[in-house]
């Protein structure tokens, strides 16, 4: 069981999907509370909110098979399905480009249907921290409204956005287990997918063990990132 959890090639697969999926989520997530929060029931902050919802509505399995009925049997630009193309060039350039262009479309559904939870949390915090007495304080200082809002008010954001990190790790490792199904990914998820079919109970009771592992490990993470995020936290106390 250990060997099949554990093995480079599966787990690796779900763990760079998973990375460049929450890179991209953070980068597009946070910007956009941040935004929405600032302009709040402004054009821009309802914009993104129906966005966001709509992606948040989405089934995985639903976006997967529309993202593959667009951008690879209509429009032809990227693979459907599978990680390398049997007629690419055997060169490390040739092989890397053609793992990449697999990988897009994952990435992408994983991207979509996470930045919604992200961004919703983000724009809830930013909106209570911007309602403080001392982000009042600052404005009354003569501050710039880019310093109140970057240096005051999106650190105490961080605050909240660093619970999340409990669920970061386990995440990291778990897989997309509908998203490796549709796309075809010999992952984790997948994997995890394939032994319920068949009851593989062994690896099942293995893998779940795993992600509770995981889960306790970034359960900690979360709570020694605290000290990092909010000096007012002393470890020890």
């Amino acid at each position: 069981v250990l060997d099949e959890i554990f093995n480079a090639d599966r787990i690796g697969t779900s763990f760079i999907v998973a990375a460049i999926a929450t890179v991209f989520e953070f980068m597009i997530a946070i910007p956009l509370g941040i935004t929405a929060a600032t302009h709040q029931y402004s054009i821009r902050d309802y914009v993104v909110t129906v966005l966001v919802l709509i992606g948040i509505s989405l089934p995985s399995f639903f976006l997967a098979r529309l993202l593959q009925n667009v951008f690879s049997a209509q429009l032809g630009w990227l693979p459907s399905s599978g990680l390398t193309d049997a007629t690419i060039s055997p060169t490390f350039g040739g092989m890397m480009l053609d793992y990449a262009r697999h990988l897009i479309l994952p990435i992408l559904t994983v991207v979509i249907l996470s930045i919604g939870g992200r961004m919703r949390m983000t724009r809830t915090n930013m909106l209570e921290v911007m309602n403080s007495d001392y982000i009042r304080t600052a404005r009354a200082k003569g501050l710039k409204e880019s310093v109140v809002i970057n240096k005051h008010a999106f650190r105490n954001t961080l605050i909240p956005l660093v619970t999340t990190l409990a669920g970061l790790l386990p995440s990291l490792f778990s897989g997309a287990i509908i998203t490796e199904q549709v796309f075809d990914l010999p992952g984790i998820g997948n994997k995890a997918y394939q032994a319920l079919i068949v009851a593989d109970i062994p690896f099942i009771m293995g893998y779940n063990m795993f992600l509770a592992v995981m889960t306790v490990i970034g359960t900690l993470l979360s709570d020694l990132m605290y000290a990092v995020v909010d000096p007012r936290v002393k470890l020890g106390r």
